[in-house]
């Protein structure tokens, strides 16, 4: 009876009914989530599937619906992203190193709203007036802008102000807060039709979370001009006679942030003998730093490390030593922000004597503050 019974089974049916169970025990078994949609919805997109399966290496974040929303039944999956700001949101995890997925939007706001409101940041360099761009110049001189700047701006560039400005008390601990009244201030001059300018230290792109600011302004509307700005990551240690790179030294130049993601210390590059690190914004964690590059990026105790102080200011200092000594220097010298610390050989390749404005009986340990 079982033999005849199984007889009069449609085969193709059988078949496909065993291939699904085959299909869902498999990506049971091996971890994999298994694709939801609404009862309605008969199928779902290749496409669809390999990217969900694949979201990590794509770079792209995919959650898949609920199976009772009417809302999304034609969709197996949304995208995390601006074109679909009613999506679910993934649940947050407590891994600080978590990476950012950012699906692009499909095309860009406009550079101007209705009521005449646009937005521009501006990288104000170093610090010195002299290292502004001319067009950073033209910007920032202009009466009729509304400018929004950094906290580490030099009194140097602020003289040059013309109009309103307001000055953003971003310090270490209080980032966040302070990033959500400086969105308010820019809402409220893109509100009331005017020219704002995100006056930023250095370069906006480069550790000056300008990416954020700009995704932020497209949410706001508008589509922010960009005007790049001189890098303390270069420009400090040449004001201070370090080349970053030299022939026979350093081959390869490293940039790295002191603060990572929720005031997180970032991971270290390993020490290699003919490597240049720069660090910016790392002076407030400076003794931390120094012990980390020994013991977690096996940099020898010895190598050498300067602090370039407000560079290109009146003003600038340089303090120099090493991973084992720098932190007590900087303390002696009451070093402060905005500073640019470099590590490696090149620290010590054009100082002299002379520099120190003193005798240095031992040339290999060259430490101390700097002539200006």
């Amino acid at each position: 009876m079982v033999s005849n019974t199984r007889s009069t089974t449609n085969p193709r049916s059988y078949a496909t009914t065993t291939t699904a169970a085959l299909l869902s025990l498999l990506l049971l078994s091996s971890g994999g989530s298994a694709f939801t949609s609404s009862p309605k919805s008969t199928s779902t997109s290749p496409s669809q599937s390999c990217a969900f399966d694949h979201c990590s290496n794509n770079r792209r974040s995919i959650i898949t619906t609920s199976s009772s929303s009417s809302s999304s039944s034609h969709l197996g999956a949304a995208f995390i992203d601006e074109n679909y700001p009613n999506a679910p949101k993934p649940t947050p995890t407590n891994d600080i190193h978590r990476k950012e997925t950012i699906e692009p939007r499909t095309r860009k706001p406009p550079k101007t709203l209705p009521n005449g409101g646009s937005i521009t940041l501006v990288g104000a360099g170093p610090g010195s007036p002299d290292l502004l761009t001319v067009a950073a110049y033209k910007i920032i001189t202009d009466p009729a802008n509304f400018l929004i700047v950094d906290r580490l701006v030099s009194k140097e560039i602020l003289d040059l102000i013309e109009g309103e400005y307001r000055i953003a008390n971003k310090v270490p601990g209080c980032q966040g807060v302070a990033q959500d009244e400086i969105f308010a201030w820019c809402k409220e001059g893109l509100e009331g039709g005017r020219s704002v300018v995100r006056l930023k230290i250095g370069d906006p792109f480069i550790f000056g979370r300008g990416g954020e600011e700009v995704l932020e302004f497209r949410e706001f509307g508008v589509e922010p001009t960009v005007i790049p700005g001189v890098s303390a990551a270069f420009s400090a240690p040449l004001l201070a006679s370090i080349p970053v790179t030299h022939r026979g030294v350093s081959n390869q130049v490293v940039m790295c942030t002191g603060y990572g993601r929720d005031n997180t210390s970032p991971s270290l590059i390993q020490y290699h003998p003919e490597q240049t690190v720069v660090f910016l914004m790392a002076v407030g964690r400076l003794r931390k730093l120094a012990v980390n590059l020994v013991r977690k990026a096996n940099f020898p105790t010895g190598t050498p490390v300067a602090i370039v102080e407000r560079a290109g200011c009146p003003d600038q200092r340089t303090v120099v030593g090493d991973l084992e000594s720098i932190a007590d220097l900087a303390e002696e010298y009451g070093v402060q922000p905005p500073s640019t610390i470099v590590v490696g050989e090149v620290v010590k390749v054009l100082l002299t004597e002379e520099d120190f404005g003193r005798e240095v009986t031992d040339c290999a340990r060259q430490q101390g503050l700097v002539q200006s």
